[in-house]
């Protein structure tokens, strides 16, 4: 089994308008701008998070499109560490008119918000109930509903001091992909990645971590059936990191995958893989 301290690190995403969406994301979303590279158009970089971790990397892509019914990035989902960071940062994001607002929900051990940035990659931003209130079905997995959460009552549990940002404490809670078919989503990232399976929506869905989290990474097909594969000059999901507690961990899991016949390549002395849908997956350890 994966390590069950291994989380999920910052994503990249391609996009076309490298300073309307690091705008969107410092003012909107809540985020620090961590770094800015002052290089030449084609290689225009950021990153955004908190002063605790990096959680989003942006990289122009010139010419750039997006692709309907592509693999890649269905949403991203940043939890905050409780309600009361969910309610500011509710309260600060109503007050810029809540750009690309999709709702809210209840989904049994988490309560999430969603919303898309300016290029349309999904959004999340979510907490988790302490898990001693998660309820479980008689196979001992925890249930996940998706059910109408309150926004009103939870905006009038905001702090109405100034918005300093988004929680320092706030980390990438999971990352949800779209992929082209699930029997292949199942075998990389259950039988070679040993991720635990949480729900499994036949054909569908599925959703997967470690330690009986509710999911570290959500897989659907739900507008990605037979699409297409990712592109490198396409818009959207670049890669994501998947983050190990230690160097031994990482490399039982790169050891399992190169066996089974999966190629690791090495890029700024991180491994990375290529899962079935042309994700790009950076294996970091945390802190390193």
């Amino acid at each position: 089994m994966i390590h069950p301290n291994t989380t999920i690190g910052a994503i990249t995403l391609k996009v076309a308008d490298l300073d309307n969406m690091v705008a969107f994301y410092r003012d909107v979303m809540g985020l620090q701008v961590l770094e800015r590279s002052q290089s030449n158009d084609a290689q225009k970089t950021a990153t955004l998070g908190t002063t605790m971790r990096p959680l989003i990397h942006v990289r122009h892509l010139p010419g750039g499109r997006r692709v309907g019914g592509q693999c890649g990035l269905y949403h991203l989902a940043l939890r905050v560490p409780h309600r009361s960071a969910s309610a500011t940062w509710l309260r600060h994001f109503a007050s810029h008119k809540a750009p690309n607002w999709q709702g809210a929900s209840n989904h049994g051990p988490s309560r999430s918000l969603y919303m898309a940035d300016p290029e349309g990659n999904g959004l999340e931003v979510t907490y988790d109930i302490p898990r001693d209130q998660w309820t479980y079905d008689k196979n001992g997995k925890f249930e996940m509903i998706s059910e109408k959460f309150d926004v009103q009552a939870l905006i009038r549990d905001a702090d109405t001091g100034v918005f300093a940002g988004i929680h320092p404490e706030t980390v990438m809670g999971h990352i949800h992909l779209s992929v082209s078919d699930i029997p292949s989503a199942k075998r990389f990232y259950v039988d070679l990645l040993d991720f635990e399976i949480q729900v499994e929506i036949p054909n569908s869905a599925l959703f997967v971590s470690t330690a009986g989290y509710h999911h570290n990474i959500g897989l659907n097909v739900w507008q990605s059936q037979g699409g297409p594969l990712n592109s490198a000059e396409s818009l959207g999901l670049d890669s994501y990191e998947i983050c190990f507690n230690s160097a031994e961990s990482r490399q039982q899991t790169l050891d399992r995958l190169t066996a089974n016949g999966n190629t690791v390549e090495t890029l700024d002395d991180v491994p990375t893989v290529i899962d079935p849908f042309n994700n790009r997956i950076a294996f970091t350890i945390e802190n390193s």
